[in-house]
């Protein structure tokens, strides 16, 4: 059985949240990511998403200095289990609406699933799987190709 820490990237980036929005996005064009976990005390409590940056700040017309964190961090912080099957994460996604998903050990997040996760990982999770969810699946790539338009 396919899991989370089997699909997950591991490139994850945390700020603590008293930075400005523009310099999560100088982070995120540094690192090449589009999202940042955001914490506080070191516990990640929520994500800013490119998506975020453009609908709160850019479509807004309001200058990203002068934009706080809280005010675009998306919160409370969906998570799963790095043990977590791979169907119950893409369920989660897609009953939730959303396009990524942190791994969380304990408090410490360990990775971030996106649904092009999922693309890169479908051969071998299909090959693992002796009760493909192949109706779960379409939802979720119908749901990736429309975000991607």
């Amino acid at each position: 059985m396919t899991v989370a820490r089997d699909i997950m990237s591991k490139k994850i980036i945390t700020i603590e949240s008293n930075v400005s929005s523009a310099e999560i996005a100088k982070i995120m064009d540094k690192n090449k990511v589009s999202s940042v976990i955001i914490t506080k005390d070191q516990s990640p409590i929520g994500i800013v998403t490119e998506r975020d940056m453009v609908s709160k700040i850019i479509a807004q017309n309001k200058k990203p200095s002068e934009v706080k964190t809280a005010e675009i961090t998306v919160s409370p912080l969906v998570t799963v289990n790095s043990l977590t099957p791979t169907d119950e994460v893409a369920k989660k996604m897609v009953d939730k609406k959303i396009r990524r998903v942190v791994v969380m050990d304990s408090d410490q997040a360990l990775g971030i699933i996106t649904v092009t996760d999922f693309v890169k990982h479908m051969n071998e999770m299909l090959a693992d799987s002796e009760n493909y969810n192949k109706v779960l699946y379409q939802h979720l790539i119908e749901d990736w190709e429309h975000w991607m338009t």
